[in-house]
């Protein structure tokens, strides 16, 4: 293979101006000069783009909901735990405990069934109600009894509000009664049928409570008594009077029954239970 002998490259002419020597340009545009052969063209200037502030993004009204809803979140979750805390700081200083409720005497002064199943009747009643509390008095309104013998509704009464200080226990004397109130028949068949009927008592009333100078908002409450029979009295005494005085605590139910002459005196388990009703919630 023979040797190539290369022309320097001071002596080269470019393509486009020899062909515009030759006049075959015409007036067709020039194309870009050919490339040297061992020159690198140098490189694109570069030209950097006026910096622009990013635009303004407009929050949109689903933002604002979602940043109220997380903030009303984070404050009743606070109020939430400011609460806890100050019911157990209430708990450890005071040991809240609820009073107790118990029958200790039922007497059926009366009791009468007409053919048109309309009932008459006159209960006297002793209901025992004992604070446990140290520190805490409960103020009671007045109170609405229901007397019930053998589901049937048999009278109604109430009695006096009163304030029940801490530690003590009070003896509550009232009487319930009912002039010709109809009721179901079958139920009328019933009491006419038997001489001893099983009796129960709901207790309605709003309670406060009080704290040295402190009292609170009364809220309903009502006591369910139920467990307890009474026979009708054929000895009929004067009705007494409402009476609210100090006793010390009992610890079983006594109802009292006459018949014939003879007043006899049956011990039973008159259980009864505290119901607390808050707005539509009841514990």
């Amino acid at each position: 293979m023979g040797d190539r002998a290369y022309v320097p490259v001071s002596k080269l002419v470019p393509v486009a101006a020899a062909r515009a020597a030759n006049g075959g340009g015409g007036g067709a545009p020039r194309p870009p000069p050919s490339m040297v052969p061992g020159r690198v063209p140098p490189p694109p200037t570069y030209r950097p783009k006026p910096m622009q502030a990013p635009p303004r993004r407009r929050r949109s009204g689903r933002g604002w909901c979602c940043a109220c809803c997380l903030w009303l979140t984070l404050v009743v979750v606070g109020l939430v735990f400011l609460g806890a805390i100050a019911a157990g700081v209430f708990y450890v200083m005071y040991h809240p405990q609820l009073p107790s409720f118990a029958v200790t005497s039922v007497r059926l002064a009366a009791l009468n069934v007409s053919d048109s199943d309309a009932v008459t009747s006159r209960i006297e009643y002793t209901v025992t109600a004992r604070n446990p509390n140290d520190k805490i008095a409960f103020a009671y309104g007045d109170i609405a009894a229901a007397f019930s013998a053998d589901g049937a509704d048999v009278g109604d009464g109430t009695v006096p509000g009163f304030l029940h200080p801490a530690g003590n226990t009070t003896v509550i004397k009232g009487s319930a009664s009912a002039t010709a109130a109809t009721i179901d028949p079958f139920q009328a068949d019933i009491l006419r049928s038997k001489k001893s009927h099983a009796m129960s008592v709901e207790m309605d009333s709003k309670v406060g409570f009080q704290i040295g100078r402190y009292k609170s908002k009364n809220i309903n409450v009502r006591v369910l008594c139920a467990g307890f029979t009474a026979g009708l009295a054929k000895n009929t005494p004067s009705p007494p009077s409402i009476v609210v005085a100090a006793a010390p605590a009992p610890i079983r139910s006594l109802v009292r029954a006459s018949s014939g002459g003879r007043t006899t005196t049956t011990t039973t388990d008159a259980k009864c239970k505290l119901r607390v009703k808050i707005w539509i919630w009841t514990f």
